[in-house]
């Protein structure tokens, strides 16, 4: 029942996780797309800072946004290397609980 249990929660950890790093995904999808518009632009450009848009040089921009990406592709990684050790931990979980089973006890 504790292993049932756990698996739940750890389960529902994995689900979160994977909600995240689609966020993430997105996000790094978005990036790399405005980075090309960026770089395509021709004329003004403009950013937008809270509420209100100002026009902001171009490579400011470009530097903005690939820091902002490096640092998305990072929080992926530490996500990734999570969603590993869930997987992990579920996979034993999984087998102690079928063994469990096999043998008669529950626990």
């Amino acid at each position: 029942q504790t292993k049932l249990s756990e698996l739940n929660v750890l389960q529902h950890r994995m689900s979160l996780i994977d909600n995240q790093r689609r966020q993430i995904d997105f996000s790094i999808s978005e990036i790399k797309s405005s980075i090309g518009e960026v770089k395509s632009a021709k004329g003004k450009i403009y950013s937008m800072i809270g509420s209100i848009i100002i026009e902001k040089e171009k490579e400011k921009i470009l530097e903005d946004l690939t820091k902002q990406e490096q640092e998305l592709k990072s929080h992926q990684n530490i996500i990734s290397k999570q969603e590993e050790k869930f997987k992990k931990k579920a996979s034993e979980l999984q087998e102690a609980i079928s063994a469990e089973l096999k043998d008669g006890k529950s626990g």
